[in-house]
């Protein structure tokens, strides 16, 4: 039978250990999706999907570890990768800046250390990019001047140092919502800003800005 979703309901408990997930990616190597949201996992994320046409990787729990494989980005139909609320370790692997279909990347709380990699500019069709309470270095704000379709943007508590970039108020004008809120951000909120109409909420506290 053609595989097209897997879906775990709430509250299920399971390993997604390499050896495990192998047999399952063998047995369903059409999924598209793979949404394992509100469950209690354990285990780290399995390389072998790298293999897979997935169009959505969906894992919100609080017990995965390890890091995120760099196998992932091979998945070049991907659309949507949410790893939110997990014990992951170690840094985005620059891989990820392959996926040159991802709209969705949230990475909220996941567990993960900065810095967010340049290749994350290669991104051009992300609309939304959430990612929060990441550890490491200060570093600078990542290059998202090629994300014009960008509605979502929060970059909140992961060590951003530096000035605001004025491109947010002229390449991103779609934008909805933006959060930098409780980075080391310094200096003057750029002019440009006062052309994000559509903003419903900005969020710029906890920094040093004037």
């Amino acid at each position: 039978m053609l595989i097209n979703l897997l879906n775990i309901s709430p509250r299920v408990s399971f390993d997604i250990s390499p050896r495990v997930s192998s047999q399952r990616a063998c047995r369903a190597s059409i999924s598209q999706e793979i949404n394992l949201a509100r469950n209690y996992l354990s285990g780290s994320i399995p390389s072998e999907w790298g293999l897979l046409p997935l169009v959505n990787i969906t894992l919100l729990g609080y017990r995965l570890t390890g890091p995120i494989p760099k196998e992932i980005g091979n998945i070049i139909t991907l659309e949507r990768l949410v790893l939110e609320n997990n014990q992951l370790s170690g840094t985005l692997p620059p891989e990820l800046g392959r996926l040159s279909n991802l709209k969705r990347l949230v990475l909220y709380a996941s567990g993960l250390s900065g810095p967010i990699p340049l290749s994350i500019a290669h991104l051009t069709k992300l609309k939304d990019l959430m990612i929060s309470d990441m550890t490491g270095p200060e570093f600078f704000f990542p290059p998202l001047q090629s994300m014009t379709q960008m509605r979502q943007l929060v970059l909140r508590n992961i060590n951003l140092k530096g000035e605001l970039p004025s491109y947010l108020g002229t390449n991103t004008t779609n934008l909805t919502l933006l959060d930098v809120s409780f980075n080391k951000l310094t200096g003057a909120i750029p002019s440009s800003y006062e052309e994000l109409r559509d903003v419903e909420n900005m969020y710029l506290s906890g920094n040093m800005l004037n």
